[in-house]
């Protein structure tokens, strides 16, 4: 459990720490000799169950708000310091504010000082501050009036403090994370980092990555809740000694992280949410200081539903970063102005890579809406009812930090498709298969009816008609997948409709009958075109129309320009060539020019051919001392081509 202090300079509540823990959160000489807390203080205790409570102590000074955002990032519990004397002050409210606006879960009020005001003054103060947090999310909270100097009360808060108990989440997310808030080195150790552990857990030799810096690391060693330990959890704050990485490679804000979460966004989008109390309101385009973890950058806020959002609205908005930052869905936000003077709204974010183009139409409005849901699976299965394409499981895995095997799981019983394309795990929903089916469909429909003489469209030709959105290697994954199910058929290169067949005309069917023997008669030297022409009794254009059609169905191979082979004899001498590599590893010019017996260059025109289709691929290297091939042969690329199972002479 950690517990961390929000309020006013100098309403005690580093005071407040000591009395309850023991400890003196203030360790900078400067603090000691001030009196005031300026950087983050952490002190540890034991409570009777056993467990220990951590408690975080924020510096209240206006000057150092963006240290108290970065000490709330973990917070299980916030305590509210009022001084008695004092009652309500700007920081107050500010950094009440902010445990609102990060999501901190539970808010307890201290009302210190009591021993210096009368009891009247006390029952106002108490009054006012509760009314205030009751006009926040925190709602009806307990207040308990102390003194430091007296320990009146002290008891009370403690006992309350120390029975609290943390909510179990049953959509825990996965992966380590971990906010720095501190570096230093360890003499004889390493570089060591302290923050709060926000998500999953990690272990002495585990493999780590530091987010902004891009660099991996392993764990040392843990200190957790102020004793060693082989392994730190969500809710503990702890120190690790990392090994593999520099002093400079590590600064302050930066993320630990598990290596699964690789993810870093320039843009995202969020639900803004201003305070009922805000100081002003926010304005589309407006330049923002963005507090996230322990980090602050600069952003530029859009807005996507409205102009502006005033004190007490939500909106949507898309945040465009200064620099990359390693965001999760959901995590919180805190927004102020470019001065650094004002806490303005808070944020959640919904999408860590958000589109540009569209990003204000209402279907990616209502795309967000869906990304409003706490359950991670839930959200996936609205996603894909709304989704017109394949939805990328490996991304929302990462983004959502869970395991992508374990929501497939979860997933399955929903899905009408699940896809492999290299790394990346791809689902479909019923609705977005169908309609990518129809889509597919009714262009090859509408290509056939104009075009009754082609045999289909090529992979990349029929993505850019019918489906632009989505990405080529993804769309070739899902396309193959239907071709082998036979939803589309599949003809040399060309996809085309079930059924459909590219049927010669009366004429052209005689003129095949009589051409087709003569390019078989011949061999592994079949005639040109006009030869061919002249041997049937037909027209060069003829001839050339007919066998480029025939070309189109695979039925023949088009070489060069008017010398065409027949489908059988490429089967050959692909043969040929698959017995050749099998004996020598490779098959050479010369050597395949003497196995067919033709001359050289009409060899090269072949194996040309081949490499086009894929069936071989061409290794050549020069020798050193020259520009001269030292090396020139093929090896396979895609052996089973121009397989006599897989082929037959179109007639």
């Amino acid at each position: 459990m950690i517990i961390g202090t929000a309020g006013h300079i100098d309403h005690g509540k580093t005071s407040l720490v000591e009395a309850l823990t023991g400890v003196n959160a203030d360790r900078l000489p400067e603090e000691k000799a001030r009196g005031i807390t300026i950087d983050l203080g952490f002190a540890y205790t034991p409570t009777a169950s056993g467990s220990i409570v951590g408690f975080v102590d924020v510096p209240g000074h206006e000057k150092f708000v963006h240290t108290m955002a970065a000490g709330a990032i973990g917070m299980d519990h916030g305590l509210l310091v009022v001084a008695a004397d004092d009652g309500l002050m700007p920081q107050t409210r500010e950094h009440l504010r902010i445990l609102d606006l990060l999501g901190v879960p539970q808010l307890s009020v201290a009302i210190t000082k009591v021993d210096i005001a009368d009891a009247e003054r006390v029952t106002n103060v108490t009054r006012d501050v509760l009314a205030y947090v009751a006009s926040t999310r925190f709602g009806d909270v307990s207040a308990y009036p102390v003194s430091v100097r007296t320990q009146s009360g002290i008891d009370a808060l403690r006992e309350s403090l120390f029975s609290l108990v943390m909510p179990e989440s049953s959509e825990a997310p996965t992966y380590f994370r971990l906010a720095i808030d501190r570096v230093f080195v360890v003499k004889g150790m390493g570089v060591a980092v302290t923050g709060a552990v926000i998500a999953g857990r990690v272990a002495v030799g585990d493999r780590v990555r530091l987010a902004h810096a891009g660099v991996e690391a392993r764990v040392r060693s843990i200190h957790a809740q102020n004793q060693s330990a082989q392994q730190a959890s969500v809710g503990e704050r702890c120190g690790i000694v990392l090994s593999g990485v520099e002093l400079e490679q590590v600064t302050r804000g930066d993320w630990l992280v598990a290596p699964e979460l690789d993810l870093q966004s320039v843009r995202a989008d969020c639900r803004l949410t201003v305070p009922h109390d805000a100081e002003r309101g926010l304005k589309d385009g407006e330049l923002v200081l963005l507090h996230h973890g322990c980090q602050q950058v600069s952003a530029r806020l859009i807005l996507l539903d409205r102009a502006q959002v005033g004190a007490g609205q939500e909106a949507w908005a898309q945040i465009v970063l200064d620099r990359p930052l390693a965001l999760c869905w959901h995590d919180r936000l805190v927004l102020r102005d470019a001065s650094a003077r004002h806490t303005l709204a808070g944020a959640q974010v919904m999408d860590v890579a958000p589109p540009v183009r569209g990003r204000k139409k209402q279907e990616r409005l209502d795309v967000l809406s869906v990304l409003r849901q706490g359950d991670p699976v839930q959200t996936l299965i609205s996603l894909m009812h709304l989704a017109r394409s394949p939805l990328d499981l490996t991304h929302w895995a990462a983004a959502m930090n869970r395991s992508s095997q374990e929501l497939l799981r979860l997933l399955e019983p929903h899905l009408a498709l699940h896809l492999l394309n290299d790394a990346q795990q791809l689902v479909l929903g019923v609705a977005a298969q169908n309609d990518l089916v129809a889509r597919v469909q009714a262009c090859l429909d509408g290509f056939h009816v104009s075009d009754p003489d082609e045999p289909g469209l090529a992979h990349e030709r029929l993505r850019r008609m019918a489906v632009p959105e989505l990405e080529p290697s993804i769309f070739k994954t899902w396309l193959t997948g239907q071709t082998q199910a036979g939803t589309f058929a599949l003809t040399g290169n060309f996809v085309h409709a079930v059924g459909h067949k590219v049927e010669l005309s009366g004429p052209e069917r005689i003129l095949w009958e009589r051409a087709l023997p003569k390019l078989l008669d011949a061999g592994f030297d079949p005639p040109w075109v006009r030869d061919i022409a002249a041997l049937v009794n037909a027209t060069d254009d003829e001839i050339r129309l007919l066998f480029k059609k025939q070309a189109r169905t695979s039925a023949l191979t088009q070489l060069v320009k008017d010398l065409f082979y027949p489908d059988a004899t490429m089967v050959r001498m692909a043969d040929m060539i698959r017995e050749t590599v099998a004996e020598q590893g490779f098959v050479s010019v010369i050597s395949f020019r003497d196995k067919l017996g033709i001359g050289r260059k009409r060899a090269i025109q072949i194996l040309e051919a081949f490499d086009r289709v894929g069936l071989t691929r061409r290794l050549v290297s020069l020798g050193r001392s020259s520009r001269t091939a030292e090396k020139d042969h093929r090896i396979l690329r895609n052996a089973a081509l121009y397989s006599a199972a897989k082929s037959e002479v179109s007639s």
